[in-house]
């Protein structure tokens, strides 16, 4: 079913409704797409994932991630071609879905991601 597709998707590894996205291909692009995805839930979907306090702590998980992401060699252009990947990602699996549902994965995968 379609609609449980985006609720197992794993918006920071493996883009399953966006086939046109690349899965991260080592560790500095995962703390760039960690990053971005982080930044991106924080100012789109706050509501979906506690409030402020919610929006907060991806912040700072965001923060951290470029951290690591800058340690690794991210470059600018590698965080501009993330936000187009999650962005892309989220657009698409708001179509299969809701904005909501969307949400709820996006925040539950950056969770998941920033924990390990």
């Amino acid at each position: 079913m379609i609609r449980s597709v985006p609720g197992r998707m794993a918006v920071l590894a493996a883009p399953l409704l966006a086939a046109c996205v690349e899965p991260p291909a080592n560790p500095m692009e995962q703390q760039v797409r960690l990053a971005v995805a982080a930044e991106f839930a924080a100012q789109n979907c706050a509501g979906f994932a506690g409030g402020y306090v919610g929006a907060q702590q991806m912040r700072a998980d965001a923060d951290r991630a470029v951290v690591t992401a800058r340690g690794l060699g991210a470059t600018e252009a590698d965080f501009t071609q993330a936000r187009t990947d999650v962005q892309t990602m989220f657009v698409t699996a708001s179509a299969f879905s809701s904005q909501q549902e969307a949400c709820n994965s996006l925040v539950s995968s950056v969770a998941w991601h920033a924990a390990g």
